[in-house]
């Protein structure tokens, strides 16, 4: 016995060795063992079961083809010393004295794999299989290279291969199911370990796979039990834990999750799976530089783990760290090119650069590369209604949803542009099954409270508001909605506890209670209460009963006047440079909200004019000096707006309706349209009246008497 190894380590590499189907390997070690230790009662049962499945396949092989025990042993030695150069260099020397010794040249192999020379260890065992086409351990090594190689169809033929001649052979079912796993195949895959178990109770190994293709055919409660026995079977296995941990994290166990990442971890400190999972975990729970620092260390220990760098690249965006976001975005996409998933995380970056176009590139090649990849088409349906090309999100959340009837955020974001385009009914619907889909979606439970307000009964809104808060109670917004709620319902003391939250909350929040506070004063009544955009147009033009020019300002991609016009009979006219802000609005730069000249397509009574408001104005004005029946005013900034209201000043009688679009919502409210309708109201003495308002669209609708 070589003194490199103690009996306990020789045993450990045999087991090994008959994991990766090195059985000759095994075979040599038991008996160096026994050679030491001859009564070793362990290797003396071990060594019978290899030979007696060897003795299938090798029956053969004559004494005098391979060299000595001795010199089988020395070569076993180094072999398992990790010194495949010169294991190689061994059995190259050994092979000139016998060319035909099986045992040396399977270890050729071996050591030629060791060393990542795939295809020349592919061409030894094909050496040993030619001088020996019954031997199957030799097919099943075959196989092994050829897996790394990445040759799948033919690594499963020489698993097969095995199998055929030796039906027994466990590891040969077990890694032709990993193969079937990856190829997408699951169930074939679940079969395959199964029969691996049959084969070999004892396998954790194969319980774990089976756990993963149980878990990715979305069984998850099968998969922990896999999971469960094989750390049952081998107490330090890191990477059941890790697996264990990515079940519970599907299952939304995510506390339970860390625990599964930190024991894998603790058990085996550079298992990068666990890094890059644990990393996931702490991302959903919101501890995104802590997620950071686990993919830099999944990296760090596995430096081509593309998948680490696309998780990174998510957290970093979410970090607002967009440029480190698609730099670590595009190393996954360089060490992986058909990686859908880190195309998909690219083109959000894109899109949080507001490289919209860019963003689509993106989506298109993660399509490209997984044709039913449903949340590219979701991030493409986000970038459509982004850009006011609602019909066009609508298909690509269609699509989405069928590639995947359960996927919640679909149906919330196909509900929001349902409401966009005026189809109320719709959207409450979609929300409703996001909602049976996720019952503790927050956010769906406050965008379904904006079709259920009815200034006569606002209990129903009032309940899904305090559901969203239930399941979001630190959401600020959600806070304010609430008691504004009940403040206008006349249950003031339910009301002061959310806004004194928010009167020690942010300025955002502080100025939205200011106005409310505002709108609650200002009429005699307080206004009708309002959820969506269309509301606002349908009850504006009910009552603007005189007869006059219909007109819009801020076209923009012309979601508005689509709906404007299909309730009017008669011309709308619309305003817009397509240019964007034409100086920065607090926050916003110049030139935010364009459309890069792109005119919207419109219906035919639809009349657009494209320019400067300043250049526009004066000439329209002229041309056409009735009254002004309804205008919609979506200029966001005071210096546009103040333009608006003097062209059109001598024209806005008794009778004219105005349509704010962001009056009241946002922190500086008081500085923008607010302000240049009351310096207007000032000069020219009008009286007004609120018809209604919404903090929701952020719209109030103005009768001017």
């Amino acid at each position: 016995m070589s003194q490199k190894l103690t009996i306990p380590q020789a045993i450990s590499k045999a087991k090994e060795a008959i994991k990766r189907g090195n059985t000759t390997i095994a075979v040599n070690l038991y008996k160096a063992i026994l050679q030491h230790q001859p009564s070793h009662l362990v290797a003396r049962k071990e060594l019978h079961k290899l030979q007696k499945g060897l003795s299938q396949n090798q029956s053969t092989e004559t004494e005098t083809s391979n060299p000595s025990q001795d010199q089988i042993t020395a070569l076993i030695n180094l072999y398992n010393s990790s010194q495949m150069r010169e294991t190689e260099q061994a059995c190259r020397q050994l092979l000139q004295s016998y060319p035909e010794s099986l045992v040396v040249i399977n270890t050729l192999g071996a050591a030629l794999c060791g060393q990542n020379k795939l295809q020349e260890a592919v061409e030894s065992y094909n050496k040993a299989i030619q001088l020996s086409p019954d031997f199957a351990e030799a097919h099943f090594n075959r196989g092994a290279a050829l897996q790394e190689l990445d040759q799948l169809k033919a690594a499963i033929k020489s698993y097969e291969k095995a199998i055929q001649l030796k039906p027994d052979f466990a590891d040969a079912y077990s890694n032709r199911g990993v193969i079937l796993e990856q190829l997408g195949q699951l169930d074939d895959a679940i079969k395959d370990y199964d029969e691996t178990i049959q084969l070999k109770p004892d396998y954790a190994e194969a319980y774990s796979n089976r756990g993963n293709a149980l878990k990715d055919l979305g069984r998850l409660d099968e998969a922990l039990k896999s999971y469960d026995k094989a750390i049952e079977l081998r107490p330090d296995f890191a990477e059941a834990y890790s697996n264990h941990g990515v079940a519970l994290q599907l299952l939304g166990r995510l506390d339970e999750a860390l625990k599964d990442y930190d024991k894998a971890i603790q058990l085996k400190p550079d298992v990068a799976t666990a890094y890059n999972s644990r990393g996931s975990a702490l991302h959903i729970h919101g501890q995104l530089d802590t997620a950071v620092q686990d993919y830099d260390r999944a990296i760090q220990l596995k430096p081509d783990y593309a998948e680490a760098y696309s998780n990174r690249g998510n957290a970093l965006k979410d970090l607002g760290r967009l440029n480190e976001a698609l730099v670590s975005c595009d190393q996954a996409i360089q060490l992986k090119p058909d990686f859908a998933e880190a195309y998909s995380n690219r083109g959000n970056t894109l899109k949080g650069l507001g490289q919209l176009d860019n963003a689509l590139e993106s989506y298109d090649k993660a399509i490209q590369s997984k044709p039913d990849y449903a949340e590219a088409y979701y991030n493409r349906g986000n970038v459509f209604k982004a850009l006011g090309l609602l019909e066009e999100a609508m298909k690509e959340y269609d699509k989405a949803i069928q590639l995947s009837p359960d996927y919640p955020e679909a149906f919330n974001n196909r509900g929001v542009t349902l409401k966009e385009l005026g189809q109320l009914g719709e959207s409450i619907q979609n929300y409703d099954r996001a909602i049976h889909l996720k019952p503790d979606y927050a956010i769906v439970h406050f965008n379904r409270h904006s079709l259920l307000l009815n200034s006569d009964d606002l209990m129903p809104a009032i309940e899904c508001m305090q559901k969203a808060i239930d399941l979001d109670p630190l959401n600020m917004n959600h806070k304010f909605i609430l008691g504004m709620l009940w403040d206008y319902s006349g249950d003031t003391q339910k009301a002061m506890p959310h806004f004194d939250t928010v009167e020690s909350g942010e300025s955002l929040y502080r100025a939205r209670l200011d106005a409310w506070r505002y709108i609650k004063s200002v009429n005699k009544k307080v206004p009708t209460i309002i959820g969506s955009n269309i509301d606002a147009f349908k009850l504006g033009i009910e009552a603007a009963v005189v007869d006059g020019l219909v007109l819009e300002f801020g076209v923009r991609f012309g979601a508005s006047i689509r709906q404007i016009s299909a309730l009017v009979d008669q011309d709308v006219h619309g305003f817009d440079s397509f240019q964007g802000l034409p100086e920065a609005w607090h926050s916003e730069a110049k030139g935010s909200y364009s459309t890069k000249g792109v005119i919207p397509s419109v219906p035919e009574n639809v009349i657009l004019h494209d320019g400067w408001f300043e250049e526009t104005l004066p000439g329209f004005v002229e041309l056409h000096p009735e009254p002004v029946r309804f205008m919609n005013i979506d200029c966001d900034i005071y210096s546009s707006t103040k333009t608006v209201l003097e062209s059109f000043a001598k024209q806005i009688i008794s009778g004219t309706v105005i349509v704010f679009d962001e009056y009241i919502g946002n922190e500086h409210w008081r500085e923008d349209e607010f302000k240049a309708f009351q310096e207007a109201v000032l000069k020219y003495g009008w009286k007004y009246e609120y018809l209604c308002f919404s903090f929701v669209t952020k719209q109030v609708v103005v009768l001017i008497h």
